[in-house]
């Protein structure tokens, strides 16, 4: 029994040393420094919601005459509807009407373009075909996660940068990184959605004093910002 707890005191005896002996990037001098990286973009997906009721017809259209026009008229601008042009929600109500019942069926759509003069050419052209609920909904970036990473390098190199200014005038050095922690902030915006009263986003309605041409509307360009916290060995 003696020999037992002999042996149970030397094993934590050596337990306590090496515990002692290695030692936490925390007990280590260092300094933290925050780094940011950012570059400005347009936005090359620009998503729109297009809301068709049959409500909105004078003449009562039927909801599916209502999509045929919208595909006929996206078609005709060049749009390729398999592709940019999905169904995002089918509603339908009973409304009543002079003591009767009447179904009413509501289909928001989404679109997709890619540049500003071609957002310009779907709002006229949604005009000329007499829709007149839609709005941006949400706008991207095809490389959005390559712009992200160029980025992040910018930013750790900022972080090593303001570390060395910091503390040259101290007459030591920055030593390797011990800790590194990454902020994004999304790029992807949602603007809203137009079947919610448009809330979160302003309500685009189709332009009416310009139907010429691709100019008017336009995207300006956009922030990509990552930010890193980083905490280097001093030397």
């Amino acid at each position: 029994m003696k020999a037992f707890f002999f042996m149970l005191g030397v094993g934590l005896m050596t337990w306590t040393a090496r515990a002692q002996t290695t030692k936490n990037f925390i007990d280590q001098p260092y300094i933290e420094v925050n780094g940011m990286g950012d570059t400005m973009i347009t936005p090359n997906e620009i998503f729109v919601d297009v809301i068709v009721s049959e409500n909105d017809t004078k003449d009562k259209k039927s909801i599916e005459e209502l999509e045929q026009k919208l595909i006929s008229a996206l078609k005709n601008m060049g749009i390729n509807t398999e592709k940019d042009l999905v169904t995002k929600s089918f509603n339908s109500k009973f409304n009543w009407f002079n003591f009767t019942t009447k179904v009413v069926k509501t289909k928001t759509y989404q679109v997709k373009v890619n540049s500003g003069a071609m957002l310009n050419r779907l709002f006229n052209t949604l005009e000329a075909a007499k829709i007149a609920n839609a709005m941006v909904s949400k706008i991207s970036h095809t490389d959005i996660i390559n712009i992200q990473m160029a980025c992040r390098t910018k930013a750790i190199k900022n972080a090593k940068a303001k570390a060395t200014a910091l503390i040259s005038p101290l007459g030591q050095t920055v030593g390797p990184a011990i800790y590194i922690s990454n902020y994004s902030t999304a790029f992807e915006r949602k603007l809203g959605n137009p079947e919610q009263g448009y809330a979160g986003g302003k309500k685009i309605m189709v332009r009416t004093e310009d139907s010429s041409g691709d100019n008017g509307i336009e995207f300006e360009q956009i922030k990509v910002e990552e930010i890193v916290e980083a905490r280097f060995v001093l030397k």
